[in-house]
């Protein structure tokens, strides 16, 4: 019985994902890799994860990377 429930809540995940994806959000989720933890982003552009050392250097710079991104936003 928990085999199906795993499987049934895997599809649902994939499916939530795939809705996120479409509707252009970005999704987020919490991994392992290689007995690591890593965030991994998902959604309408090339997937990738982030480790430890890269998130907290994301958070010591989050305020150039704001500027940054209001600076350039328009470009598009």
């Amino acid at each position: 019985m928990n085999d199906i429930n795993d499987e049934k809540d895997k599809k649902i995940e994939e499916l939530e994902h795939e809705l996120a994806r479409i509707k252009g959000e970005v999704v987020i989720t919490e991994e392992i890799f290689k007995g690591h933890p890593v965030l991994s982003f998902s959604g309408a552009f090339r997937p990738f994860s982030l480790g430890m050392n890269k998130c907290k250097v994301v958070l010591k710079s989050i305020d150039k990377i704001r500027s940054f991104v209001e600076k350039h936003d328009n470009d598009r």
